[in-house]
């Protein structure tokens, strides 16, 4: 069964404010089995454009998806990166095949509140 700790959590959400020290995320652990990142804020051109909504990443599209922001797909993939590095695949039985040891989900902004550009609202 999917478990994520307290420990890690706290760990992978230390690792992204040491990676990315202008941005402001929300991590959680939810139901023991998902870790969610979404990202609040952020001083960084790439996610200038995101100020009005919220966003929901599907982490095994990231290049594809953002083809037309290589900056942000690099910073999204590096997020990606972080929270899975102490994931793994475990095999419960035939019946249930192969789950992660934890789930991910990726996010700019929450379903109530918005992500906030804190930087200048300039043209590129």
């Amino acid at each position: 069964m999917p478990h994520i700790s307290t420990e890690s959590v706290k760990e992978i959400r230390n690792t992204l404010k040491v990676n990315f020290p202008n941005f402001k995320f929300s991590v959680t652990r939810n139901h023991c089995s998902e870790i969610s990142i979404k990202i609040m804020q952020s001083n960084d051109k790439a996610l200038k454009n995101y100020d009005y909504e919220y966003l929901q990443i599907n982490q095994y599209y990231i290049k594809e998806n953002f083809s037309h922001a290589p900056k942000l797909a690099k910073i999204l993939q590096k997020i990606y990166e972080i929270a899975n590095k102490t994931n793994y695949i475990v095999t419960i039985d035939s019946d249930y095949g192969s789950i992660p040891n934890y789930y991910i989900s990726i996010s700019i902004g929450q379903w109530d509140k918005k992500f906030k550009y804190t930087g200048k609202n300039d043209t590129l």
